[in-house]
């Protein structure tokens, strides 16, 4: 006789409500139902070439003429007593909505089938070391036909449709393709206690959290229960789970959307090669019916519309990119430049099901992406680094972190350059990128503002870098070592100068003879017969509008156009210190007309007031660096 049975506690510990499993789900219930059971059928699909196809119904049912649910009434009353008024918010919170969901005459019970699967097998196995012990009974492991391309790997998503019902109890049946027929119910409560009478001698009468309602203690599944079949009869193999108490019980679509809006989300591009369809009650979800779907689900299925159109093989606008990647498979990018994308690369393997997203992708230019990784070996690597959320990888997951570390920067790397390279040969060679490293710096004034001085505007978007023109601002002091004429002959003393107002240094100027021991400290200052010395002769910082796109290889361009001109000047590539502070990067190489490259700078010559100038640079070293621009001439 098909009945509960809760394993006793066996005087071990006592299993509370507060489930780390669960919890992971309790935020987006109806998203994680629909993502892991969709996962969990592609994983099992028969091999036909035939589309996994999942049905969610829901039908509206006698809660008695439902297996177990008179016996579950007294489980929740047993969990109420033991806890009583020890349990913490949670528990009391979830025995009260269990107790009112099963307090009627009827309640909702959802219904989700897979067809063209293989079913779940090895119901029946001592061990369980199968898929269905992995689906049903096992914890904290997972077992999979197609161990190789399966999704899932760790055994925690099998607790989703569990909080999509107010009891938290599901009734899995399978039909599977050695002609296994099977059907168990999973409870996940807390602990409770039972009478002395029901032990046996001996026995711990508290319960553990987790019951089973099938035919006998030893846990083992019935081959059908009548009740289920009475309300859906399966003739095909695959499985179907049954969600008592459905806790989305409202008449209208809310639920439907919600499901349907996390499959076109996870599950897009399975739909559209045509591994996967989803019936939500009398709403269909294909290849064919994705486009109306779309719009039927309308804002909130945005980034899908957008995926959709890069996906789309009939979209000539779309560029693609393929790589063989070594041995282990192949690499392939499909990108759509166009207004109002979301910058975005939807990744996928396998079943097509969405998974890590990759970061720092360029972002000054509009477009989405597709890129899926193909081959055997190379799903295995890649699967191997992927979190329990299926939204990132992570090499220290992987049994090699080094080696997965070096793939995954190395794919990652392919997919931005191939971003780069294709928006520059579609939009020119001078269109703005922002790589997430790039920003224009000129050197702030921290002293308090005096009068009407402005200080310099620092610029850090992925617009055209365009520094304000600056008001004439107070002397600055500042010391420069007397070192004398040609010959050296100076002192030594610190003596004061001025930095005036059109920018200029004036002071004492920098040795430019031979003596030994003095080392040059800059420029060859200018003897004047009438005053001061000038240092730096003519030379102050120059306002710009300017752009930097990274090229690849370490070479970066340079785009830009001053607003006065310049016959001859330096031009500082600097990233920013740890204080704020810019500081000169090296610039160990340049290509452009009338420029060349000295003691790290660029030096630039017959520059025009806003004239487009390009030159292209390479930093010493391998580092990557947030990049400005300052400019010098005179």
């Amino acid at each position: 006789m098909d009945k509960w049975f809760f394993p006793t506690r066996g005087h071990a510990e006592t299993e509370g409500f507060s489930n780390a499993g669960l919890a992971e789900f309790k935020g987006n219930p109806l998203q994680a139902l629909a993502r892991e059971v969709c996962q969990n059928s592609l994983d099992a699909a028969d091999g036909s070439g035939r589309p996994v196809r999942v049905e969610f119904h829901k039908e509206f049912v006698e809660i008695n003429s439902f297996p177990g649910m008179e016996d579950m009434r007294s489980v929740i009353e047993k969990c109420n007593k033991f806890w009583g008024t020890d349990g913490d918010a949670n528990t009391k919170s979830f025995l009260t909505k269990a107790r009112r969901a099963l307090e009627g005459n009827k309640f909702f019970v959802l219904r989700v089938s897979d067809y063209n699967t293989k079913g779940v097998q090895g119901a029946f196995s001592d061990k369980n070391i199968t898929p269905w012990g992995g689906l049903v009974k096992g914890n904290s492991f997972s077992v999979k036909t197609d161990e190789k391309n399966a999704q899932g790997s760790f055994g925690i998503g099998k607790a989703a449709p569990f909080v999509s019902s107010a009891i938290q109890t599901i009734f899995y049946r399978t039909y599977d393709m050695e002609n296994v027929r099977a059907t168990l119910g999973v409870a996940r409560l807390m602990a409770h206690e039972i009478p002395i009478s029901e032990c046996m001698s001996g026995e711990d009468p508290v319960r553990r959290s987790v019951g089973y309602y099938g035919e006998n203690e030893e846990k083992k599944p019935s081959v059908s229960i009548e009740a289920l079949d009475n309300i859906y009869e399966r003739t095909e193999y695959g499985t179907d789970l049954f969600i008592p108490a459905f806790a989305y019980s409202t008449a209208d679509d809310e639920w439907i959307r919600k499901i349907m809006i996390e499959i076109v989300d996870s599950f897009l591009y399975s739909i559209y090669s045509g591994k996967l369809e989803v019936v939500v009650e009398d709403r269909k979800l294909t290849k064919a019916t994705l486009p109306s779907m779309l719009q039927f689900l309308g804002a909130k299925a945005k980034n899908a519309m957008m995926f959709y159109d890069v996906i789309r093989e009939d979209n000539s606008e779309v560029i693609e990119e393929t790589r063989q990647y070594y041995e282990l498979g192949q690499l392939r990018l499909r990108l759509l430049y166009k207004p109002d994308m979301n910058k975005k690369v939807l990744v996928v393997r396998n079943s097509g099901m969405k998974i890590a997203t990759i970061p720092n992708l360029p972002k000054g230019m509009s477009y989405v992406g597709f890129f899926e990784l193909q081959g055997d070996k190379l799903n295995e690597i890649f699967r191997g680094m992927e979190n329990p959320k299926h939204n990132a990888w992570e090499p220290k997951r992987h049994d090699n972190p080094s080696f997965a570390k070096k793939h995954k920067e190395e794919v990652e790397d392919w997919v931005r350059d191939i971003i780069i390279k294709k928006l520059i040969e579609k939009s020119g060679e001078e269109a703005l990128l922002d790589v997430g490293d790039c920003f224009n710096y000129k050197e702030q004034d921290n002293r308090p503002d005096k009068d009407d001085a402005t200080k310099e505007t620092i610029v850090d978007t992925v617009q055209d870098i365009i520094i304000d023109q600056m008001r004439k601002t107070p002397s600055k002091t500042f010391k420069l070592r007397d070192q004398g004429g040609d010959r050296g002959t100076g002192t030594g003393e610190m003596l004061p100068g001025t930095v005036e107002p059109d920018g200029n240094k004036r002071g004492h100027r920098h040795r430019t003879g031979s003596r030994k021991g003095l080392k040059p400290t800059g420029r060859a200052g200018k003897e004047n017969p009438i005053g001061v010395d000038k240092v730096y002769p003519g030379t102050h910082e120059v306002d710009v509008s300017a752009r930097i796109i990274s090229r690849g290889e370490g070479v970066s361009r340079l785009i830009f156009n001053t607003f006065e001109d310049i016959s001859l000047g330096e031009m500082e590539i600097v990233t920013k210190g740890e204080n704020g502070k810019a500081l000169q990067l090296f610039v160990q190489e340049v290509n452009g007309r009338d420029v060349s490259v000295k003691n790290g700078h660029i030096v630039i010559s017959n520059v025009k007031a806003n004239e487009k100038h390009t030159v292209e640079f390479k930093i010493a070293g391998n580092k990557k660096y947030a990049m400005g621009v300052r400019a010098y001439g005179n």
